[in-house]
């Protein structure tokens, strides 16, 4: 059975409606390019928090800009 884990990190956590879409529309692909039957897929969104993706990298160097 595909599985399919996907990590999100932006402003706002999606939506349910956003995940559903995201959701339906991966399965039509895993359907369309490996043959996956309707309802096979295994999808798991997680959401990360910003201090936990390279972001934060970013963060540090506009910190330490600002204090030169």
């Amino acid at each position: 059975m595909p599985m399919l884990e996907v990590f999100y990190s932006g402003d706002h956590p999606p939506s349910r409606e956003q995940k559903r879409a995201f959701a339906a529309a991966a399965s039509a692909i895993l359907q369309r390019v490996i043959g996956t039957p309707p309802g096979r897929l295994q999808l798991v969104v997680r959401v990360l928090e910003r201090e936990d993706t390279l972001a934060v990298l970013a963060e540090e160097e506009e910190t330490k800009q600002d204090r030169e």
